[in-house]
């Protein structure tokens, strides 16, 4: 997850836009009930802790499974909780056995250099780790005790950026962690980033797509992703052979200053601003709100309707399940929606 700021690279949107959405109105006419997920899931983050644990304590039996963000590596590659996370695991591991979620934990190829310090997204670190057969195995190995050591029931591979030279070891590494878990009880998820990254091999483990950072931080102003952009990752996930693959879905936006800057917004920040915005819009196809500030701010965001309409795009192209990215700084307008398509009653 890309939890320092998107780094996406943008899709041709005029190459499939008519296609995907063909695909997606065909599916999903207005007024349509809206698919109920197998699972829904969503992560708590170490660097929004408190937020992200009250809403787990208000919300969490509305989701089957949550994983704690995250586990770095440090310089030689060995997995340690990133600042502040090793305090969050009894909470959650409590919250879990109460509220009836299964815990799991991720990795994050990001590699702590001292408290103040770290390589986001390291390639290098993870390429010396999966290479050598020897190292790969160890690397395997430690990362499942520690997870067992842990309490999770399972863990989601968040290795990015990593060039398709690196597939052979990829897919050999997570052989070898999948039967390293396995042996110990406990489940795997491989996270793939939307447009790149090797790719496991068939039926070794389920995956998560991650459906977002379409426009952002890297970009001018523009929706995080959209049915269209959806309707094009079912590919990325036709490996995973059980569950049809999981789609994650962002509800965080981003504002972009007349001057450049741009911030991330909380889900609950942006709907206050949109509903005050004296200029508002949807898009008439891909469905997803934005609003201009006065002082010329311009806003993209979700809404109820954005992710349902993202949602459904992502059952007519395969994917079964559903991945909230992330808790804290929310509003009971998302958990209504998720209470609602959890129990097949949305609609749009």
């Amino acid at each position: 997850m890309n939890h320092s700021g998107p780094t996406r690279s943008s899709w041709g949107l005029g190459g499939f836009w008519c296609l995907g959405m063909t695909l997606f109105l065909a599916a999903c006419p207005p007024g349509s009930r809206v698919a109920q997920p197998l699972q829904l899931h969503a992560w708590v983050v170490y660097f929004d802790a408190a937020r992200g644990l009250v809403e787990l304590q208000q919300h969490g039996s509305l989701f089957d499974r949550v994983s704690l963000f995250a586990y770095e590596l440090d310089p030689e590659g060995v997995p340690q909780p990133a600042p502040g996370m090793d305090q969050m695991i009894a909470p959650l591991l409590g919250l879990a056995a109460e509220q009836g979620f299964s815990p799991w934990v991720t990795v994050v190829n990001d590699t702590r250099h001292g408290a103040d310090s770290a390589v986001v997204k390291d390639p290098d670190l993870i390429h010396g780790l999966i290479a050598d057969p020897e190292r790969r195995a160890a690397h395997a190995k430690e990362l499942a005790e520690r997870v067992a050591a842990d309490g999770f029931r399972g863990l989601h591979l968040d290795y990015e950026g990593l060039p398709e030279t690196d597939a052979r070891h990829f897919q050999e590494f997570v052989r070898a962690l999948h039967q390293e878990l396995q042996a110990r009880g406990l489940g795997l998820e491989a996270v793939l980033e939307p447009e790149r990254g090797p790719l496991p091999e068939v039926r070794t483990t389920s995956v998560t797509v991650m459906a977002y950072d379409l426009f952002g931080t890297h970009s001018g102003p523009g929706p995080r992703s959209t049915p269209a952009y959806v309707s094009q990752l079912g590919s990325r996930a036709a490996i995973d052979a059980d569950s049809a693959g999981t789609l994650a879905l962002a509800v965080r936006g981003f504002a972009w200053k007349p001057d450049g800057e741009v911030s991330s917004l909380d889900w609950s920040v942006a709907q206050q601003l949109a509903d005050r915005a004296p200029h508002t819009s949807r898009g008439t196809v891909d469905r997803v709100p934005s609003a201009r500030l006065d002082d010329g701010t311009e806003l993209w965001f979700e809404d109820p309707e954005s992710l349902l309409s993202k949602w459904q795009a992502a059952w007519g192209t395969g994917f079964r399940q559903l991945a909230i990215w992330r808790l804290g700084g929310n509003d009971e307008r998302l958990f209504n929606l998720l209470s609602d398509v959890r129990q097949g009653s949305a609609s749009r």
